[in-house]
């Protein structure tokens, strides 16, 4: 049987181990009121739901990078592809999400801001749960795939044109 915690615990855990919660999310008379989001405030929670949804990915990633390639000998993540073993961390795999979906989905939907960030994390995860997708997993390894490749080769990429 799970614990419950009361609107009044959940408001006091936010408080106390999570600084970048928006302020009216921690208001407990508003939270009780019922009172519907402003547009303003839809995209303050949607781009806070995607911070903390961006670090579960990292940290879910992270455990099943463990699973597959155990831990370097200093006791840190690895992703092992061929003959390159990378050293990985929380950071580096949220600085994959920010680039490699986030990016894109904000500039092709720049109107909705970060709701349209959410909506794909939450369509992800809910893939994963029904159908037992790896999408995301296979998404970031591809990636780190396509990195190691770069890492090995001689290939220099042409440089950006900066406007």
């Amino acid at each position: 049987m799970k614990n419950k915690m009361s609107l009044e615990q959940m408001v006091e855990y936010m408080k106390s181990n999570n600084s970048n919660v928006p302020d009216w999310l921690l208001d407990i008379n508003r939270l009780n009121s019922g009172a519907e989001l402003s547009r303003d405030e839809m995209l303050e929670y949607a781009e806070f739901f995607c911070s903390q949804a961006r670090s579960v990915e990292a940290l879910t990633y992270l455990i099943e990078c463990e699973k597959r390639f155990g831990l370097a000998a200093n006791g840190e993540h690895i992703f092992v592809h061929g003959n390159v073993i990378m050293q990985i961390d929380k950071g580096v795999i949220e600085t994959l999400l920010q680039c490699q979906i986030e990016a894109p989905i904000l500039e092709k939907r720049s109107a909705d801001r970060y709701i349209s960030v959410m909506q794909f994390y939450l369509g992800d995860r809910l893939k994963r749960e029904q159908e037992g997708s790896t999408w995301m997993i296979d998404f970031i390894d591809d990636v780190l795939i396509s990195g190691s490749q770069f890492l090995i080769s001689s290939e220099i990429p042409p440089a950006k044109e900066m406007h």
